[in-house]
C-alpha cells in the first residue's frame, strides 16, 4: 500500500502542479528512510543529511525537524501497521512560469511518502550480480554525490546499463578510475582480513547506513579501513557487499567475471550486528 503526506493532507493519492521545479529539474532534495519494529531507524540523521543536501542545493527547508517528525508520526499513524519504506521529498516548489532561475515567491513543498515493505528484513545470501558501468559518477565538481538530490539521471541511466548487460546493479567509477558506489548503496569489500570502503572524497552519498556498519566495525574491533578502491582491487577480496537504508545489507556475488564468496562470514556477522542496533535505537 501507498500513503502521503503532502503539505500536512494526508491521503492515498497526491498531486503537485506540473510547473514544480522537483518534477520539471529534479530541483529537489529526499531522504529513505525504514522502519523497524515501526519506528523509523536514525530518522535525525536522515534529516540532518536533507538539510545538508537542501544548502548545498541554496534551498531553504522552512520547517524545523520537529515538524518534519512529527509529520512522520502522524502519516505512520495513519497506516496499518506494519514495516515501511519511508520518502522524505523536499522540492523547491512550483514557479509561475517555466525557467531555470526559481522565483523570490516559490515556496517549498513537503511530501512523505510511505510504501509497505517485508515485516522481517531478509539476508539474501544469493547475493546481487554487478557490472562496472561505463557510464562515470558524476564528479564532485559538477554535482557533488553526496547532496541526496532528485536528480538521478546518472544513477538510472548507470542501473539501465547494467540490466541490460544482464546485471543486477552497476559499479561507477570516477574520472579517475576508483570505484565509488553501487546505483544506491555504498559497496563494501574484504582483503585479508580487513574491511574497506571507498572514501568520501572519491564521490559518494555519505550513506546512514554506511555511518552505521563504520560504527558496528569499530565496536567489533574488525579492522576496516576508507581507502580508494580501484576494479583491479575486486581479484583480491575475499567477500564484498552493498549497504543502504532500504537493503541494509546485501552480498556482493559477482563483479563482472569475478566471483566473490557469497555471503561471506564478515558479510554475515555485519547483519546480525546491524539488527542487534536497529532492535535498540
Amino acid at each position: 500500500m501507498l500513503l502521503f503526506n503532502l503539505d500536512g493532507v494526508i491521503s492515498t493519492e497526491a498531486s503537485i502542479s506540473v510547473l514544480d521545479r522537483g518534477f520539471l529539474y529534479g530541483d529537489s532534495v529526499y531522504e529513505v528512510i525504514r522502519t523497524y519494529g515501526g519506528v523509523p531507524f536514525a530518522l535525525p540523521d536522515h534529516l540532518a543529511r536533507l538539510r545538508a543536501s537542501a544548502a548545498y542545493l541554496y534551498m531553504a527547508v522552512p520547517w524545523d525537524d520537529a515538524h518534519i517528525i512529527r509529520e512522520v508520526e502522524r502519516t505512520l499513524a495513519a497506516a496499518p501497521k506494519g514495516e515501511y519504506y519511508i520518502r522524505i521529498v523536499v522540492t523547491r516548489g512550483a514557479d509561475q512560469r517555466i525557467g531555470l532561475c526559481p522565483e523570490p515567491t516559490t515556496q517549498p513543498r513537503l511530501l512523505i511518502v510511505l510504501m509497505a515493505i517485508d515485516p522481517e528484513p531478509h539476508f539474501n545470501s544469493a547475493g546481487v550480480r554487478l557490472t562496472i558501468a561505463q557510464r562515470q559518477r558524476t564528479s564532485i565538481e559538477a554535482l557533488d554525490p553526496a547532496a541526496k538530490t532528485g536528480n538521478y539521471l546518472n544513477n538510472i541511466l548507470a542501473l539501465l546499463e547494467a540490466q541490460q548487460h544482464g546485471f543486477d546493479d552497476a559499479l561507477l567509477l570516477n574520472g579517475a578510475g576508483q570505484i565509488t558506489e553501487a546505483t544506491t548503496s555504498n559497496v563494501w569489500i574484504v582483503r585479508a582480513g580487513v574491511v574497506e570502503t571507498p572514501p568520501p572524497s572519491v564521490g559518494i552519498l555519505h550513506g546512514i547506513t554506511r555511518a552505521t556498519l563504520l560504527e558496528i566495525l569499530q565496536q567489533l574491533e574488525v579492522p576496516h579501513r576508507e581507502v580508494i578502491l580501484t576494479p583491479a582491487d575486486l581479484a583480491s577480496a575475499s567477500e564484498a557487499f552493498l549497504s543502504s537504508s532500504v537493503r541494509l545489507l546485501m552480498p556482493i556475488r559477482q563483479v563482472d567475471e569475478t566471483l566473490l564468496p557469497c555471503p561471506g562470514p564478515v558479510s554475515q556477522r555485519l547483519w546480525d550486528a546491524l539488527l542487534e542496533v536497529m532492535e535498540n535505537h
